[in-house]
């Protein structure tokens, strides 16, 4: 009886075994598919095999990280893309010596995978990349939003920079450097110190910025800032006098963002009556999200 208990338990460790090499394999055949499919021409095909290629997890860390130093930028490019989506640390490795890639978009995917790490050793290099001029500029942007990811302290000089950035084109050319400004001051927002504060109050209150867009993210920006040192006591005014001058800005989505940073933040209680009145004021803004923004119940 013991010998057939022993062999019917063997018989089902062998087949369970087998089970799970046949399941192996297929996964085994269909990863090297996707990664086959990722290295294709098919742009949609690529997407999805991206996808599955992150579903399977850390397992195809190894060959993803090989992709990502494949001949093909576009390879590079997607391969530094999933690395940022399985979240596995160790990609920081592979991911830095690619903000140094000769393709743009292959740096540009790099920077937003750090930033999706939360690799704050690639803060440095992330902030030389949104203050050169001679970068390309959607390099510049995705190294920017990968710093708001980070809220690295270090990088606000070289953001502050990028907030000021306004090139001059010509009358027939699409200016996209908004999209820099508005996620410079993102990020400024997220480091919360205090230079930061001066520099997105500078640019709000200086009257140069010409993109409402950027207007508002800087006003969103400041309350983020604001609302992360706790209570604030000392250093308000500029950011204050920032946000209430854009509390009467032209564009009701600047006067949006500035009255819901002037709501979140703990101001001290000298100036209480300046955010009072603001917000008073707000109560009869023509603007409907303006008003809502004050009184969200009427």
């Amino acid at each position: 009886m013991g010998q057939r208990t022993t062999l019917i338990t063997i018989i089902i460790v062998l087949v369970a075994a087998g089970g799970y090499l046949l399941t192996y394999a297929q996964r085994l055949s269909k990863t090297t598919e996707w990664l086959e499919q990722m290295s294709g021409v098919d742009d949609k095909q690529a997407t999805k095999a991206m996808e599955q290629l992150v579903a399977q997890g850390s397992s195809v860390y190894p060959r993803i990280a090989k992709h990502a130093q494949n001949i093909d930028a576009h390879v590079r490019r997607r391969g530094a893309v999933v690395l940022g989506q399985l979240g596995q640390p160790r990609a920081a490795e592979v991911l830095m010596p690619m903000l140094d890639d000769s393709e743009p978009p292959v740096r540009a995917a790099a920077a937003e995978a750090l930033g999706r790490l939360g690799a704050d050793d690639s803060a440095s290099k992330l902030a030389q990349l949104v203050a050169s001029d001679t970068e390309e500029l959607a390099v510049r942007i995705s190294a920017a939003r990968a710093l708001v990811s980070l809220a690295a302290q270090t990088a606000v000089s070289q953001l502050a920079q990028a907030l000021a950035y306004r090139p001059v084109v010509g009358e027939d050319q699409q200016d996209d450097s908004w999209l820099l400004r508005a996620e410079a001051a993102r990020a400024l927002g997220a480091t919360a110190a205090p230079e930061a504060i001066r520099a997105l109050s500078d640019e709000l209150t200086g009257d140069e910025e010409p993109n409402a867009r950027v207007r508002a993210a800087m006003a969103y920006a400041l309350g983020d800032g604001m609302t992360k040192t706790g209570s604030p006591e000392e250093g308000t005014a500029p950011a204050l006098d920032a946000l209430i001058q854009a509390a009467g800005d032209e564009v009701g989505d600047v006067r949006v963002a500035a009255v819901n940073s002037l709501l979140r933040v703990s101001w001290p209680r000298e100036d209480s009556d300046r955010v009072e009145q603001a917000l008073t004021q707000a109560q009869s803004d023509p603007h409907y999200w303006v008003r809502y923004a004050v009184a969200p119940e009427s």
